[in-house]
């Protein structure tokens, strides 16, 4: 299952992603964003460090502002979704750290018809009133992709992530997410919302 997942990110998703830089960044150095992706080490990482190698080669390739960047992967992540679309989130978990607002509006973006939930952990971790504060705005939100980023990003055992230890000890803030959301009319939210209790 692993082996299966990790080739998510195969030669022709790589492609389709560099061709679609290109049309938002008409300088982008497609073959050479490419090659970086397939160097010697890419056999042996598994999904997430292959999420992690591809957000670097982005940063890389697009020598931008970050507002800049954020405002090219905007447009194509336009043509992703799922799993594999999380190289967009992993590229916010690591270059926009400093940047608290601009990062909030992109995982917002990024996690319709995908999920921000291992990006916003490291936000909890760093600024966690501020975050919880969102994730609060989240529940509220007409789009069950958004709302539940805001019960599954905040699971202090989240399987993949990074955990919450804080929350495990004491999960009152994540109760009050919990409160917004448990009558949630969209399936995809309650089972969320069911994993979070679990947790918990």
């Amino acid at each position: 299952m692993a082996e299966q997942l990790k080739n998510l990110y195969s030669k022709g998703f790589i492609e389709k992603l560099a061709n679609k830089l290109l049309l938002t960044h008409l300088n982008f150095e497609k073959e050479n964003f490419i090659n970086s992706i397939f160097d010697a080490s890419w056999q042996d990482l598994e999904l997430k460090q292959r999420m992690r190698h591809i957000a670097f080669s982005l940063n890389k390739y697009l020598p931008f502002s970050y507002n800049k960047q954020l405002e090219i992967l905007k447009k194509a992540k336009e043509d992703f979704s799922g799993l594999e679309a999380m190289i967009f989130q992993d590229f916010v978990e690591v270059f926009g750290l400093d940047d608290f607002d601009e990062s909030m509006k992109a995982l917002e973006v990024f996690t319709i018809n995908s999920s921000s939930e291992f990006a916003i952990r490291q936000f909890i971790l760093k600024y966690e009133t501020q975050t919880m504060n969102q994730m609060k705005i989240w529940a509220k939100s007409p789009n069950e992709h958004i709302r539940r980023l805001a019960s599954e990003g905040s699971r202090p055992r989240l399987p993949w992530a990074i955990a919450l230890p804080k929350y495990k000890q004491n999960p009152s803030k994540v109760l009050e997410i919990i409160e917004l959301l448990k009558n949630d009319k969209s399936l995809y939210v309650q089972k969320s919302v069911a994993n979070n209790l679990n947790d918990i």
